[in-house]
């Protein structure tokens, strides 16, 4: 662990050093809040034995700036402090702190301290990654491994505000795969699966910016967005997934369309004034109008 050691007393520094040092951690040292916040800023902390009494800002306050600057991570903060007294060790867990060590400092006692909080850190760590992974689970579709609606929809806005910003276009495409229905009656739920599959990797692989993004929307309808995009680029794109869909010659007897698999699209553009959900209304508008057109095409006005 990287440890700050927040301590004016040349003496106590060394000391502390020693310490910590002999059980296999590294140790920054600071004599003034000042400095503290310094080191804080410019290195990876994972905890601090702070304190209390400091020339300048106390060690009271360098805590609760920590604490601002760090949000919702976890820290540890272990005071030091001759002053044992049950108002000041009350003090110092509100400003930020979490464990209390009085001085003069017990070295074995010290070193117990910081190898359990070097346990707690871990743990946190390994729950923030945890949460981390859940939390990107949750916008992915277990399916395709797209983004799926939540992830489209968190996309979708801050790309909205974006294109709002810097008056830059903004284009989405909805797209559906023919007669899905009836391919699944047909061949069955896991070539349905499977045929979803791969109808996702060919239109990931065929959108060339990494600021374009495809999600699964629900069932076999799929959206695109393409940032600073206008209606014929977008409309560009459509055609060009359209036949990359097509190509694969995925069989498909029981279609109207051909005896393969085949998508539509339908593409809108963001004009001024218009509500985030109404772009997509158009754009789902525009596909049903590509599948009563005849389906296999690319619908947009």
């Amino acid at each position: 662990m990287n440890v700050l050691l927040v301590e004016d007393s040349r003496a106590i520094r060394h000391l502390v050093t020693a310490y910590v040092e002999e059980v296999g951690h590294r140790v920054m040292s600071a004599e003034t809040g000042e400095i503290a916040m310094e080191l804080f800023d410019q290195n990876q902390i994972d905890l601090v034995l702070m304190d209390i009494e400091l020339p300048g800002i106390d060690g009271f306050e360098v805590t609760r700036r920590m604490r601002a600057r760090l949000s919702n991570d976890w820290l540890p903060i272990v005071f030091l402090s001759s002053n044992s007294s049950d108002q000041h060790f009350v003090e110092g867990i509100k400003a930020g702190g979490d464990a209390y060590l009085a001085k003069p400092v017990n070295g074995p006692v010290l070193q117990s301290m910081v190898q359990a909080m070097g346990r707690i850190a871990a743990i946190q760590e390994q729950l923030q990654t945890v949460n981390q992974e859940l939390s990107r689970l949750a916008h992915v579709d277990s399916l395709t491994e797209l983004n799926n609606r939540r992830g489209f929809v968190l996309h979708y806005g801050r790309e909205w505000g974006r294109s709002s910003r810097e008056a830059q276009p903004l284009s989405i495409i909805m797209i559906d795969i023919d007669s899905f229905k009836t391919y699944n009656d047909n061949y069955g739920h896991l070539a349905g699966d499977d045929c979803l599959r791969l109808v996702a990797k060919i239109l990931m692989s065929n959108l060339l910016r990494p600021v374009d993004m495809v999600a699964r929307y629900g069932g076999e309808e799929f959206v695109v967005l393409l940032p600073n995009t206008s209606l014929d680029g977008a409309k560009l794109v459509a055609e060009r997934l359209r036949a990359a869909v097509e190509s694969e010659n995925l069989k498909h007897e029981f279609s109207p369309v051909a005896k393969h698999v085949t998508i539509s699209a339908g593409c809108a553009e963001k004009v001024a004034g218009q509500a985030p959900n109404l772009l997509i209304d158009v754009a789902d508008k525009n596909l049903y109008k590509a599948k009563e057109n005849g389906r296999n095409q690319v619908f947009a006005e």
